[in-house]
């Protein structure tokens, strides 16, 4: 195609700004001759209008009007080749021209339109036989790249080749977040912002609200058409990217269901992990939402933050765990976009032979740690400096509930007793008898009676400082490790 200003460089036509001189790089796409009063009916976005002036208004601020209303039907430029009797151009046309930055030419009556006309429709057409080979190349090319088995950024830089501009996919969806970008875009990044071109961006169909931005590298982006057959190739290979991250979270999550039953070794899935961008250090993370929020996790495989990673994801409950790369800022990031109130707890390092179960019971202690001391991330066991007297690991949390209440767990299963609910309530109320009583819904005798059970079953009196201590701790470990009684007394 060619712009308005290279019409101007044409000798023979003649033609000479009137005004809207700046907006000279648009783009003609193809020109019409119209003498009509109501030209915008008539044409489409690109076209190059061609009057004598028959079809102006007389008065000034009609054809302040008639300009307005031409520049809006997005036509390229206005030609007046003025012929007898036809209105003079108001400056108010001419001021609303410059205002919006539309060309207005002028030309000799004299001039042909048909001539032209057929500098701009021969230019349209080479310009539409150059984009059917670029478009063709830019196929071939892409095939090529795929087939070369090279990364989403390679086969983008393949693009920026062919077209001359520097490409970058952005997931508006994630503040602008860059989910790929070219080696040119890049080179980009590095040089004053303010001194590059001007970014044009196009949705990319099927994507939400991910786009392709481009910027003028050897080429200005001027066609339009050619970047929306770009955004065409990236739709398709972000809905293949898609898929197939959706097939690895489904099976992720059978592996981590092997791993925590322990059907599964770690040992047997270490290449896996390989193969899901996690060859080096891993960890079991628990996200937790804290009170009465819900983890928005459905798609946070797919988030910019994890294209490197394929994670193995399992919600449980109102938590989420993970087998993860033991990445503390990557995991913070995951938080904030799994909930505003989200915090994780991280699991000590894998190995090939550690207990999977075991790190996830450490990572669920870590973010109950991460909720009481309001962090966004916990790593078990880095707090040694806490001076907290509560069990620091699940063995130690379940052999304080064997010694310590195994016997009122036992009795309550094989008597449908409540002692041990008797206990716990009577603590929480700080030994108030009458409330606790109240609570339960018994006789005040009644309690009096099972805490007596109590300290001849345990050895320890809930109503002494000793006794409601070593009770308050086993009952607090075990709700600190988020496992039942029954879970812990196993």
């Amino acid at each position: 195609m060619i712009s308005v200003d290279q019409l101007v460089a044409i000798p023979s036509l003649g033609l000479r700004y009137l005004a809207g001189e700046s907006g000279g790089t648009r783009l003609v796409t193809w020109a019409h001759a119209c003498d009509l009063p109501d030209p915008w009916l008539w044409f489409e976005s690109g076209d190059l209008v061609m009057t004598t002036g028959g079809g102006l208004p007389d008065n000034p601020a009609e054809q302040s009007e008639w300009m307005a209303h031409l520049i809006d039907s997005q036509v390229s430029a206005l030609v007046i080749a003025r012929g007898p009797g036809t209105p003079e151009v108001a400056p108010a046309l001419l001021d609303v021209a410059r205002e919006r930055r539309f060309p207005v030419l002028s030309a000799s009556f004299d001039l042909q339109f048909v001539t032209l006309a057929r500098t701009v429709i021969e230019s349209a057409v080479e310009s539409e036989r150059q984009r059917l080979a670029t478009i063709t190349r830019l196929y071939d090319v892409y095939w090529q790249s795929l087939h070369a088995r090279g990364s989403f950024g390679d086969r983008i830089s393949t693009l920026e080749g062919t077209t001359g501009w520097a490409l970058e996919v952005r997931d508006h969806d994630a503040g602008g977040e860059v989910v790929v970008s070219g080696r040119l875009a890049l080179h980009q990044r590095t040089v004053d912002q303010d001194s590059l071109p001007e970014r044009v961006n196009i949705p990319i169909p099927g994507a939400g609200d991910v786009v392709l931005t481009a910027r003028a590298g050897r080429n200005p982006v001027n066609d339009r058409p050619l970047l929306q057959h770009v955004g065409g190739l990236i739709a398709l290979e972000l809905e293949h990217h898609a898929a197939e991250r959706d097939r690895l979270r489904a099976s992720g999550q059978d592996l981590l269901l092997g791993l925590l039953d322990e059907t599964v070794t770690l040992a047997a899935v270490w290449p896996e992990l390989r193969h899901r961008g996690m060859p080096d250090a891993t960890a079991i993370a628990c996200w937790s939402p804290g009170e009465s929020a819900v983890l928005h996790h459905e798609s946070i495989h797919r988030q910019v933050c994890l294209q490197q990673y394929a994670p193995l994801l399992l919600p449980s409950g109102t938590m989420l765990m993970g087998l993860v790369p033991r990445d503390l800022e990557l995991l913070a990031t995951i938080s904030a976009k799994l909930g505003p109130d989200c915090a994780v707890g991280v699991s000590t390092a894998l190995t090939a032979n550690s207990s999977v179960a075991e790190a996830a019971r450490q990572a669920q202690l870590a973010v109950a740690r991460a909720h009481e001391q309001g962090q966004t991330v916990n790593v078990y066991g880095d707090d040694r400096d806490d001076v907290s007297f509560l069990p620091r690991s699940i063995e130690d949390t379940r052999t304080l509930v064997r010694r310590v209440l195994g016997p009122l767990i036992t009795h309550d299963k094989d008597n449908e007793g409540s002692l041990l609910d008797s206990v716990r309530v009577f603590l929480r109320n700080d030994g108030a008898w009458q409330k606790s009583a109240d609570e339960l819904n018994i006789h005040r005798q009644t309690l009096v009676y099972r805490l007596r059970r109590v300290e001849q079953l345990t050895g320890l009196k809930p109503t002494s400082t000793e006794g409601s201590a070593m009770l308050w701790l086993t009952l607090s470990g075990a709700e600190r490790a988020k496992l039942s009684l029954d879970d812990l007394l196993e």
